[in-house]
């Protein structure tokens, strides 16, 4: 499957999932393939692109469009007028590794009222050293730049004009509004690509980042562990342990290739291989048995078993729901692939009622985030992207034509330029690269550094479920005092069951909820899904938001507790569940 393919068949699940919650009955979207729908994408961008090109004076298209002239560091082509800019970032006076982003401005648009959502992405994405120090080139013009470092920190946001030849300086102070590592959480990341999966290394995916970059561009997230999930080879293992810092646990990992699905060998110092066997000899039976074997010497070795975005759109990478009896055999589910957004109709959102359905039949396993970055600038898919926009804008401006002799590829492709490609704009420029999406453990902070700051310790919490997912908010939650992942026993004192649960019986939730960004509403869930949506109200105070509360809430039907916050798919929280025992 081509990135164009996949884009588009995500496309077309997000507007699905759109109109499934809106209520919106469009055959054409129901029913349309990707395939095909790239095949009018191609003719599109041959007969009104270039027709474009070729008639501007005949079609009402914008002219002067500046889209994929950018590589991989935002310096346009050949572009000779270049300033300098040097950045320092620090925190409590100490410099500290964080996310610099730069939006180059549009002629009309002012850096008071920026808003990324422009219909082109413009934004260059950096990090400042270990050290907390950057130095680069820039195109001339006006720019809005974002600094942040993850959850724990405000997020500043700032304007500069690079001038040509010129060095300009600019230093930051990022206040960190919540220490949650002194509560006994750090976050971390599960799932991350290196140019040890690139060809060079006997690869096949188009990877250039080395090791430090990449221990470097999680520090800036704010993480406090990563693991380096490369494919088919354990050669990043020295270079990834050697990183191991007094604030940053490296974790060795491997992301296993299978003919149903990717497979995570995290902690396991051996080259676990899923032998994919021969066609003449591929029956479920040997199929089965291999996952059981691959998973077993994970186990072994002290490793944990994870099964990777379960849901994929490619099936090779997809796991075979044939075999989801044997799911047991995995200890944790990657539900939030940060490939793609949290949101109906999304591969997250179908791997995330897989994870429910299992729950359903009395399985819990721990779900994580990862957000399979093959690219810390996060440029690969801006290129997608803005041709993409490219291609809309010829076929909004054909679209009388276009209608007559592709009716339902004309109407979908502008449905989803409607419907989703200012969203997916937002959630580029805002939710891609290293530590987009990650997961906080909880840890017994009673005990030595030393004995809750290791792999092993780390993997622990993620086996017994003790955390919460996150592309932003900060989501603790304790049902009458108990964390997630455990179990907590409710009595209903021979009441009935009522709609909402079991009538008399109580549960205290308690909930810290703190975001830099706003956010909108709480959800509370159990495995059969949303029971209870509660409005989140309250304003931005000294750099952050505070939604906390304590609330009564009848005991629901159901076996397994979870909560959600959000905003949209660029700001959500969700955490493992409670075990609700009658």
């Amino acid at each position: 499957m081509s990135k164009e393919t996949k884009f588009l068949s995500i496309a077309i699940g997000l507007l699905q999932g759109f109109n499934k919650e809106n209520g919106v009955a469009d055959k054409a979207a129901y029913s349309m393939d990707a395939e095909k729908l790239y095949k009018f994408v191609e003719y599109a961008w041959e007969n009104c692109v270039d027709q474009k090109k070729k008639r501007s004076n005949e079609v009402d298209y914008p002219a002067g469009n500046d889209r994929n002239r950018f590589h991989q560091n935002g310096i346009v082509k050949g572009e000779k007028h270049l300033g300098s800019i040097f950045i320092e970032t620090r925190s409590g006076g100490i410099g500290t590794p964080a996310q610099v982003k730069f939006f180059k401005l549009l002629p009309g648009e002012d850096a008071g009222d920026f808003d990324r959502v422009n219909g082109k992405i413009t934004m260059i994405r950096d990090i400042t050293g270990f050290d907390g120090c950057l130095s680069r080139k820039l195109p001339v013009g006006r720019y809005v730049i974002e600094v942040s470092k993850g959850s724990e920190y405000e997020i500043i946001t700032d304007d500069i004009e690079i001038k040509e030849d010129t060095n300009s300086r600019k230093s930051y102070d990022l206040s960190r509004f919540v220490n949650m590592e002194e509560m006994g959480w750090i976050a971390g990341e599960l799932h991350h690509h290196s140019v040890y999966s690139s060809p060079v290394f006997g690869g096949d995916d188009d990877v250039v980042d080395t090791p430090q970059e990449i221990a470097n561009s999680q520090m800036a997230m704010g993480l406090s562990y990563g693991a380096l999930s490369d494919h088919h080879i354990i050669l990043s293992h020295p270079a990834w342990k050697a990183l191991k810092r007094h604030n940053f646990v490296p974790i060795i990992s491997k992301e296993i290739s299978t003919s149903n699905g990717h497979v995570m060998a995290m902690g396991v110092p051996i080259d676990v291989i899923y032998k994919i066997p021969e066609d003449k000899d591929r029956t479920d039976e040997y199929l089965r048995n291999e996952f059981v074997r691959i998973t077993d010497v994970i186990k072994e070795n002290g490793g944990l078993a994870q099964i990777n975005h379960p849901r994929d759109l490619q099936r090779s990478i997809s796991w075979n729901p044939n075999f989801n009896d044997m799911l047991d055999i995995f200890e944790t589910m990657e539900i939030w692939n940060g490939s793609n957004p949290m949101m109906p109709g999304s591969t997250n959102d179908a791997a995330m009622k897989l994870w429910m359905d299992c729950m359903k039949r009395g399985l819990f396993l721990p779900a994580t985030t990862g957000s399979d970055t093959h690219n810390i600038c996060a440029d690969d898919y801006h290129i997608l992207f803005d041709e993409v926009m490219d291609v809309l804008d010829a076929i909004k401006a054909n679209a009388t034509t276009l209608l007559k002799e592709y009716p339902e590829e004309t109407h979908v492709m502008l449905e989803i330029g409607d419907k989703l490609l200012p969203l997916l704009e937002k959630w580029a420029e805002t939710c891609l690269s290293s530590g987009c999406v990650r997961t906080y453990i909880n840890f017994d902070a009673s005990m030595p550094r030393e004995d809750t700051h290791n792999p092993e310790y780390i993997m622990d919490r993620l086996r017994r479920g003790r955390s919460f997912l996150t592309n932003g908010p900060i989501l603790v939650s304790r049902v009458n005092g108990k964390l997630p992942g455990h179990k907590v026993p409710v009595s209903t004192g021979g009441r009935k069951k009522g709609k909402t649960g079991d009538c008399g019986a109580e549960l205290e939730i308690e909930l810290m909820i703190l975001a830099n960004r706003g956010l909108k509403t709480l959800k509370l869930c159990t495995e059969n899904g949303v029971y209870k949506d509660i409005p989140l109200k309250g304003g931005k105070k000294n750099g952050f938001y505070d939604y906390s509360q304590t609330i009564k809430e009848p005991v629901p039907d159901g076996n397994y507790l979870y909560f959600m916050v959000q905003d949209d798919c660029t700001n959500l929280a969700i955490t493992n569940p409670v075990i609700l025992v009658r």
